[in-house]
């Protein structure tokens, strides 16, 4: 296997969708929102497909693929471009059409994990690394990082900062090796649902 890194096509999107949400079905806050594992991938399919949709007009969705094979996605928003506009809002809101019909008790809960996402979001000038997702079956081959790369050197030339949420503990320790450094530790389903970790990156100084 030799896998490339670069942008995701629009054809693809079903694909990447695939991959995205393979890689998320053991997600705490997932599993905490919609623990009945027969509707998940089905609501996650949709819940991706609507954010690369969203950013793909920015040209910063980057695919790692084994020929025509996706094997994972990273979905990142330029500068200026959160908190997203209401059109782009309406736009994202078919990626949870699913989620009342299919898991109704998940609603309040992705509520309450939403907003205290947005209440967090850093105000200043940064990239925001929406997605970083790669296919269970190719995890802890480096193509977590590969994917990284593009932005990551765009946001050092640029003098930009990096923003990003992760859910899984492990994850911490990852990032942390391109130089991301915790910022906050957010409850927002309470004491005994999963965390949220927010990180922040700045760039490389000469």
């Amino acid at each position: 296997m030799n896998p490339t890194i670069s942008q995701l096509h629009k054809r693809e999107i079903r694909a990447a969708t695939a991959v995205l949400a393979r890689a998320f079905d053991d997600s705490p806050i997932m599993v905490h929102c919609m623990p009945n594992g027969r509707t998940r991938p089905s609501i996650l399919r949709s819940f991706f497909r609507a954010s690369i949709r969203d950013a793909l007009p920015f040209e910063n969705v980057f695919a790692a693929r084994d020929g025509d094979q996706v094997l994972g996605a990273a979905v990142w928003l330029p500068p200026g471009a959160y908190p997203p506009s209401m059109i782009r809002q309406i736009r994202q809101m078919t990626g949870n059409l699913k989620l009342g019909p299919l898991s109704p008790r998940a609603i309040q809960p992705s509520l309450r994990y939403l907003r205290a996402t947005e209440k967090a979001h850093p105000k200043g000038t940064h990239w925001y690394l929406g997605v970083l997702g790669v296919d269970p079956a190719f995890q802890g081959r480096g193509l977590g990082g590969r994917l990284l790369q593009p932005n990551l050197q765009r946001a050092d030339t640029e003098g930009t900062a990096v923003y990003l949420e992760t859910d899984k503990e492990r994850n911490l320790a990852f990032y942390a090796r391109y130089r991301f450094e915790l910022v906050e530790t957010l409850y927002p389903d309470g004491p005994d649902a999963p965390e949220e970790w927010t990180m922040w990156r700045d760039p490389k100084s000469d």
